[in-house]
């Protein structure tokens, strides 16, 4: 099962489905601050919440929480928001989390990596004309 975010990204940048709703799914909202910045999507999405620590929360359970349904994630991004608020749901927000995964495609797309462990990650390719070390064992490539 995939995230809602997950959804939402597979669902917005179908060339890239694949590989980023299974990398995606595979990494929490903290981690996935590491790695993508979020400051402007909270900005956009503000003033739909009253404190930004719900935002925060908004942004966490999207990240986590499993899709019902990933080929209409808003029905996921209504339900979480108003079990959250308690606010009726505002279309809105969708629309903005839709335009700020656009204008990130780029940083989502290039999130190749599968998280395995809070302490590291797998890089999934990497080229290198010499020796790479530390990456589940040393590779040496063999030149001809």
């Amino acid at each position: 099962m995939e995230s809602i975010f997950g959804a939402i990204c597979a669902f917005l940048i179908t060339n890239k489905a694949a590989i980023l709703s299974k990398v995606i799914a595979s990494a929490s909202y903290d981690t996935l601050k590491k790695v993508l910045n979020f400051s402007d999507l909270k900005k956009r999405i503000s003033n739909f919440f009253d404190k930004e620590e719900k935002i925060d929360e908004y942004l966490k359970e999207i990240c986590s929480k499993q899709a019902s349904n990933p080929n209409e994630p808003e029905s996921d991004i209504e339900e979480v928001y108003e079990k959250l608020t308690q606010k009726q749901y505002d279309r809105e927000i969708f629309e903005q989390i839709k335009e700020w995964v656009r204008d990130n495609e780029k940083e989502i797309a290039s999130v190749s990596m599968n998280f395995n462990s809070e302490s590291g990650f797998n890089i999934g390719t990497q080229n290198a004309g010499k020796n790479i070390f530390n990456i589940n064992g040393d590779y040496k490539p063999h030149k001809d």
